[in-house]
């Protein structure tokens, strides 16, 4: 784990990132029992197009379709007396 960064005595972990929502659930679960809240939460989805390449330059020769990314992260805080 990465070290807190620290502002005004409210604690901010670095932001959690998993692959799907149940994952998620389970990180974010985790931290509120050790007593951190949820600060925020979204998705990110990534687009990328497949190219079939040339083998003696490094140039596309054929489409190979597209694929997505996604991830889900969340981001976590903790007062500090």
């Amino acid at each position: 784990m990465q070290r807190l960064s620290a502002h005004n005595g409210i604690f901010r972990l670095p932001t959690i990132q998993r692959k799907n929502d149940a994952e998620l659930d389970v990180a974010i679960a985790d931290l509120e029992a050790r007593g951190f809240q949820l600060v925020k939460r979204g998705t990110s989805s990534k687009d990328v197009k497949n190219f079939e390449y040339k083998q003696s330059s490094k140039t596309p020769k054929r489409y190979k379709g597209a694929s997505t990314h996604h991830k889900v992260w969340a981001i976590m805080e903790k007062q500090m007396q």
